[in-house]
């Protein structure tokens, strides 16, 4: 009789790189080598040259504008505008058929996303009060919801139910949508009312054209990107609103539903099946017909929202979002750059991340069960909602992205993104040291669950 032998620890390795290039944390892996690119790049003799592409200007005739942009701010102020249309689409979906459509369930993320914006921003304030570097108030507030998922995933299904991550995307979507807030009302400088206005009665375009049912996703495109981003980009207001604006006029509406859509298709099928077909490669005209009317059923049972958001996807995962990495956190790090991690921007970031996110969102939680006025996920246990905290407090995309519109000052702005790069580190160390030696697998008990 032979016995099984054990998985090796090269079996295991290699189950873990294969996990890693599937899905969706290849986009997590992609960022990671893209920062790790940029930082080599950066430390290697060429961070003149690397920053001076990025900041390569190119001039274009828009409605008798002269519009001057770089690359820098093609990716940031126009790439990431498609960033936060898909947050836009999230969002909207979450409101109307997700996690926050219920006022029960919607209750817990939303406090712990309160929380989890307050304490970092108190942490920051209470570091930078008086000081010039108060503008970064923004920076810590942020979790970034991609590298949460990625290490909740990375963690095992044993260990991290799918409520759990479930509960994490709905406060990362008020996370977010807090953000825009914040970015639009604290972050704008100047407006230009007339290019404001043109971008809000494209909007208005957009709804009335919901309104009437029209469902081409290519009008929408071209009218958020030609009137609304335009408008906004040109007004002052940071361009990226124009993306979760654009987004609240998707029609998420289905044009059939789900009984008339299987009823039709049978119907259509069983003609299909009964028109005498050609002895060639091709389909009778009545038979290319019935198709076309199959591929029309498909699209109104689809709402446009739900078609957009699956084609954007993998576009902003693997592209748009890699490509903000590699064009912001090209670092020259020296050692006597380390000690600017003891100053109060520096501090007040790394701190408000790791400890303000974790305690917002964990006494915030504590507070809401033990008052009765919410409950945890279900299967989920409170070293789980610890874990999870922890890894809430990687704020890298939107962190950046707020750092980047705070300062003017290129000084404070490298400061700000040294201390998100340690943070991360701390973040997923605090997250991981947590689900390793406190959560246990599913076959086994928790630690505490007190």
């Amino acid at each position: 009789m032979t016995r099984l032998q054990p998985r090796t620890y090269w079996g295991k390795f290699k189950d873990k790189i294969r996990s890693l290039f599937s899905g969706d944390l290849s986009s997590g892996v992609l960022m990671v080598l893209a920062v790790i690119a940029a930082l080599v790049i950066a430390n290697a003799g060429w961070a003149s040259e690397y920053h001076e592409f990025w900041e390569q200007q190119l001039n274009i005739q828009l409605n008798n504008t002269n519009l001057e942009i770089t690359f820098h701010e093609i990716v940031n102020d126009g790439l990431m505008a498609i960033f936060f249309f898909m947050i836009g689409l999230e969002i909207k979906r979450e409101l109307i058929a997700g996690e926050l459509s219920k006022p029960r369930k919607a209750l817990l993320p939303i406090l712990c996303a309160i929380g989890g914006l307050i304490f970092p921003a108190l942490i920051y304030f209470s570091l930078n009060f008086g000081k010039d570097t108060m503008p970064g108030w923004g920076i810590p507030m942020a979790t970034d919801i991609v590298f949460a998922l990625v290490l909740l995933t990375l963690v095992g299904n044993k260990k991290v139910p799918s409520s759990l991550k479930i509960f994490i995307t709905a406060l990362a979507v008020i996370d977010d949508l807090c953000a825009v807030l914040i970015i639009a009302f604290f972050y704008t400088d100047q407006i230009v009312f007339d290019s404001l206005l043109w971008g809000f009665i494209s909007f208005f375009v957009l709804l009335i054209a919901n309104r009437i049912g029209l469902r081409n996703p290519l009008f929408y495109g071209v009218v958020g990107l030609l009137g609304i981003w335009t408008g906004f980009f040109l007004s002052g207001v940071h361009a990226t609103i124009a993306g979760v604006i654009t987004a609240a006029a998707i029609p998420a509406k289905v044009g059939m539903n789900e009984k008339q859509f299987t009823n039709n298709i049978r119907n259509l099928i069983d003609t299909f099946d009964n028109t005498r077909s050609l002895d060639t490669v091709f389909i009778q005209k009545e038979q290319l017909e019935l198709v076309h009317i199959i591929q029309k059923a498909i699209r109104k049972t689809v709402p446009p929202l739900q078609t957009i958001e699956k084609v954007l996807q993998p576009f902003v995962n693997f592209v748009v979002l890699p490509l903000f990495a590699f064009a912001n956190t090209g670092l020259v790090i020296k050692a006597e750059n380390m000690g600017q991690l003891w100053q109060p921007l520096s501090l007040g970031i790394i701190l408000g991340l790791v400890v303000g996110k974790f305690l917002g969102i964990s006494l915030i939680a504590r507070l809401a069960v033990a008052a009765k006025i919410a409950k945890l996920p279900q299967k989920v246990k409170w070293p789980q909602l610890y874990g999870a905290a922890a890894f809430a407090g990687i704020g890298f995309t939107m962190s950046i992205f707020i750092g980047g519109l705070a300062f003017d000052n290129e000084a404070y702005v490298y400061q700000s993104k040294l201390a998100i790069l340690l943070a991360f580190v701390l973040a997923v160390l605090l997250g991981s040291v947590i689900f390793r030696f406190f959560v246990k697998s599913e076959n086994g008990q928790n630690v505490s669950t007190a």
